[in-house]
């Protein structure tokens, strides 16, 4: 099974990420709006992938929830879909980011290189 955590607070950038993730290869998918909501989230059921942008309008940021999630979960591949990448810290950790707005299959290409 491979579960994959979006965390992106514009709705139809999820509903997309999630469909993105699905043709890669996710067999369920959990979305969240804010770091409180990805942690809560990850906890319930650990992801194998997480997707993430880095400033989040309903609390907190990508970067931060991430490193959370890693710290309580072990090492998840984190690739970041922002549009600001410059704001992406910390960040070292991620399998890569990736600027808005993002082509499909390069989000697929990176996701099956990621993925268990």
């Amino acid at each position: 099974m491979c579960h994959v955590l979006v965390i992106e607070d514009e709705p139809l950038i999820a509903d997309y990420l999630g469909d993105i993730a699905e043709l890669a290869g996710a067999t369920s998918i959990a979305l969240a709006i804010s770091e409180e909501d990805a942690l809560t989230l990850a906890r319930s059921m650990p992801p194998v992938v997480i997707l993430s942008d880095v400033d989040l309008k309903h609390g907190g940021t990508g970067p931060n929830a991430c490193a959370a999630i890693r710290s309580e979960l072990g090492p998840i591949p984190v690739i970041f879909i922002t549009g600001t990448p410059e704001l992406c810290d910390p960040c070292d950790y991620a399998a890569a980011i990736l600027r808005k707005p993002i082509k499909h299959q390069h989000v697929i290409e990176v996701f099956r290189r990621v993925a268990p």
